[in-house]
């Protein structure tokens, strides 16, 4: 559930718009942890069966599906929602999966001391919230999704034609579809619809 937006004043405002960015971070960060174990998981499993299974097809098919999680996994670190887009990182902190810039300008957005203007820092406050509601759009769009069903496609060609198992192939097609699509709407969007709450109390 996003958090509840309740409108009293500017104060009321900003109280209602760092509430949202603590949900988003929040949710965020449990998303990532989620995708990192339902990934290792899987490239465990199937690294186990590239490693034993004698069939020829059976392995190419283990092998293509290996390299498709693998990607899925590499993935996560370039994803809108880590919010790393337009902000200053080293490698260590790219690698850094857990790493995300909202929880450190949330911070900063907390710390009262930090402004001497409180419209700025409302300002400041709902360009974060634009910024993360962008990021969780971006994440849902039709390139991403699109992105995401190409790189099935071809990895699953590979295994039809380059291992001859068009079976396999098949069956993955259709289950990767499924899970992709399923795993981009699990994304969080409690600042889109944060946003949309704020937006529409104007």
């Amino acid at each position: 559930m996003a958090a509840e937006v309740v409108i009293s004043g500017e104060d009321g405002r900003l109280a209602a718009i760092l509430a949202a960015l603590r949900t988003s971070a929040d949710k965020t960060r449990k998303y990532f942890i989620g995708s990192l174990i339902f990934y290792l998981v899987l490239i465990a499993v199937f690294l186990v069966l590239v490693l034993t299974v004698e069939d020829t097809k059976a392995r190419g098919a283990d092998i293509g599906i290996l390299i498709l999680v693998s990607l899925g996994f590499l993935g996560e670190w370039i994803s809108a929602l880590r919010g790393l887009r337009g902000t200053k990182i080293t490698i260590g902190s790219f690698l850094n999966l857990l790493r995300l810039p909202l929880v450190e300008r949330l911070a900063e957005l907390e710390d009262a001391s930090r402004w001497s203007d409180e419209d700025e820092r409302l300002r400041a406050a709902m360009e974060q919230l634009e910024h993360q509601a962008a990021a969780e759009e971006e994440h849902r769009a039709w390139p991403n999704r699109a992105l995401s069903l190409s790189v099935i496609t071809i990895i699953d060609l590979l295994i039809w034609l380059v291992w001859d198992n068009w079976v396999m192939a098949l069956i993955n097609q259709g289950i990767a579809m499924v899970v992709s699509q399923v795993h981009i709407n699990l994304g969080p969007k409690s600042s889109i619809q944060a946003l949309q709450e704020l937006k529409g109390e104007k």
